[in-house]
């Protein structure tokens, strides 16, 4: 045989096992990037525990007559097994919201967002919970509903 046909055949297989070798190598990093994905599907399923009808009176401006107040349902998430506790501290927490919202005037609590209710609230549940009651049976308060009059 003549040395370029040997050195072409040669090229073909060298070629033909990196080829091989690579789709090896991405076959078996798809299989590590789906192993996270499996875990969180094992680890413990979000239930939604909601508080409704929590309303705040809102601080009037200067001259002011009319009351204004804030009306919000909040959401709460945790895991099956902080279900009954977070249930039972439902009166807790609405006491928290209260006392967390209730500085607020009506001008700065129509220029909030919910991003920034939920950062507000959060913090307030991590300050009380941490002086109070240890850990939180929850782990994230979401805003279900917000009206402001």
């Amino acid at each position: 045989m003549n040395t370029n046909t040997i050195m072409g055949a040669a090229l073909g297989m060298v070629l033909a096992v990196a080829l091989g070798a690579g789709g090896v190598y991405w076959w078996l990093g798809q299989g590590k990037a789906a192993a996270p994905l499996a875990s969180a599907e094992k680890a413990e399923p979000s239930r939604y525990v909601s508080l409704d009808k929590v309303i705040v009176m809102l601080r009037s401006e200067a001259g002011d007559p009319e009351l204004h107040y804030m009306a919000l349902d909040l959401v709460f998430r945790t895991g099956e097994t902080h279900e009954k506790e977070l249930k039972e501290q439902l009166p807790f927490l609405k006491t928290v919201a209260v006392r967390a919202l209730s500085p607020l005037a009506l001008a700065r609590a129509s220029g909030m967002t919910i991003d920034d209710y939920q950062k507000l609230l959060g913090k307030a549940y991590r300050a009380s919970y941490g002086a109070e009651h240890g850990a939180q049976p929850f782990s994230d308060v979401m805003v279900g509903k917000l009206i402001i009059e």
